[in-house]
């Protein structure tokens, strides 16, 4: 399905009609601001080799600062949306996309389903444009005037839209010094056909305060309902020979080395074993088994990163992480801000959802007696919403 697809988001609003200082994309639902929750559909789907988001100049620093993707491509956007769409385009040119979709990034609502459709009807037709029929009554109003329309061929249109590459750039190189509002009506202006296909009722436009609203009570709607998980994790590893050793992937210099078959960072190493249990998919031994030389040596941000795609694949995603590092020495303490901003960069989860402590065993047993070290964690995870 991924071929050459590539994927245009725009996000150069002001916030004018939002009245706000900040534009409404980077408000948040969920914890993340609405770009954000749009962008991680498009990864999610991994139907895209390259994502570019379009940004209004006066926040492109503030728009890279929520990505770290080599899938993405950030750039700056015109004085008007067809104009953005237009550098998007030329952008896109040099990566010779076969098809693109075109997305409005505060319309966080729409289902990988509708990305998977659009690049399905791509196969056979130029276009694919999701579109819903008007279920209110529609009046024309004009000063006095207050008069019926007809809503039987009415049709809402939404975004992502997809085209033809091709196509849809011959279009907007044709009609740039004309202004549209979307980009299914320039692609018609040339072609003189549309493929509409179903959209989604949840899938509207954040346009307002209301809208915003709106769209945070869905969300604490299906928050409320979603399937929740408990993952436990535990892990030790021996002391020997060195001069540092590795714990949640920071190296810490001490007089001693963890044993292990891969780089024994027994921090990740329990944290993986947590997660792989709140998805009943056994341990990290029977996804790594240590009698497999692949994994010998290996850096476990590797092993991180695994159950984090896991994760997203099962359209699970994390509400807390606590984790307890339990040995005499080194002490620890001192590191514990380093810990957290290192797990939750490997898993990209908020730092507040991660929650690290050490404690000794009070000199008892081979802890005590300062043979190596144990870590326990435990993590819930959640479904993540349809919206």
């Amino acid at each position: 399905m991924q071929k050459n697809n590539l994927a245009i988001i725009l996000s150069g609003g002001e916030g004018k009609r939002f009245n706000s200082v900040i534009p409404k994309q980077f408000h948040k639902i969920n914890n993340a601001t609405i770009l954000e929750v749009s962008v991680q559909k498009f990864l999610d789907s991994n139907l895209f080799k390259k994502i570019i988001i379009v940004s209004n100049k006066k926040f492109l620093k503030k728009t890279r600062d929520l990505f770290n993707d080599k899938r993405i491509l950030i750039i700056i956007g015109g004085e008007t949306r067809q104009k953005s769409v237009f550098n998007g385009l030329k952008e896109s040119k040099k990566y010779h996309p076969n098809s693109v979709i075109i997305h409005d990034s505060v319309r966080p609502f729409f289902t990988e389903k509708i990305l998977t459709n659009i690049i399905k009807n791509l196969v056979n037709h130029e276009s694919a444009i999701p579109m819903i029929s008007i279920q209110d009554s529609v009046r024309y109003l004009n000063g006095k005037k207050f008069e019926d329309v007809s809503k039987k061929n009415l049709k809402l249109i939404q975004t992502p839209q997809g085209f033809i590459f091709k196509k849809i750039f011959e279009a907007h190189k044709k009609y740039k010094k004309q202004d549209f509002t979307d980009d299914s009506i320039i692609f018609y202006k040339l072609e003189k056909k549309i493929k509409s296909i179903k959209g989604e009722g949840f899938n509207f436009k954040i346009t307002t305060k209301d809208d915003y609203k709106l769209g945070k009570l869905l969300i604490k709607e299906s928050m409320s309902i979603r399937d929740i998980k408990v993952g436990n994790g535990f892990d030790v590893h021996k002391f020997g020979n060195g001069k540092f050793l590795k714990l949640f992937g920071i190296r810490i210099p001490f007089n001693k080395s963890l044993e292990g078959h891969s780089d024994a960072d027994v921090g990740f190493h329990t944290i993986v074993d947590a997660i792989l249990g709140a998805l009943s998919m056994g341990d990290i031994g029977e996804h790594f088994p240590p009698s497999n030389n692949n994994w010998k040596n290996k850096a476990s941000i590797f092993f991180m990163k695994y159950v984090k795609k896991l994760l997203r694949s099962k359209k699970y995603q994390i509400n807390n992480l606590d984790i307890t590092l339990i040995c005499e020495k080194p002490r620890v303490s001192k590191y514990k801000s380093d810990f957290i901003k290192s797990v939750s960069k490997a898993l990209e989860i908020d730092e507040g959802k991660v929650n690290i402590k050490g404690t000794t065993t009070e000199k008892l047993g081979f802890l005590g007696r300062e043979e190596g070290i144990a870590c326990q964690a435990s993590v819930t995870i959640s479904k993540i919403n349809e919206f």
